[in-house]
């Protein structure tokens, strides 16, 4: 029987990646104290990586508008002064998370 379980076990997903012939897989959750650091510090990590892409963005942006705006139609800077409102909210909502993120991880 013992044997049988150990068969299933490597037929399935995790057994075939981890090797697993246990019923348990190793894979028991940690304590939550340990973890979650690590989750917020990922998350943060990302949230920097946003900020970073949007800054390089509205910079490139307004590169852009001192070169070409005097092309554009009134549509135009309507529709480009939109976007860049809609992603200085972004940023700023993007910024507050980092805030509230470093907070929680005591930086």
């Amino acid at each position: 029987m013992e044997k049988l379980a150990s068969i299933r076990l490597e037929r399935t997903p995790i057994g075939r990646r981890t090797g697993c012939t246990e019923a348990r897989s190793g894979l028991e959750a940690k304590p939550k104290e340990r973890r979650m650091p690590r989750i917020l510090q990922e998350r943060l990590d990302q949230v920097e990586r946003e900020i970073e892409l949007y800054l390089e963005f509205d910079k490139a942006e307004k590169d852009r508008l001192n070169r070409e705006s005097y092309l554009w139609t009134a549509e135009d800077r309507i529709e480009w002064q939109e976007t860049q409102s809609a992603n200085a909210q972004r940023v700023r909502g993007l910024l507050d998370e980092r805030d509230a993120l470093r907070r929680q991880l005591g930086l």
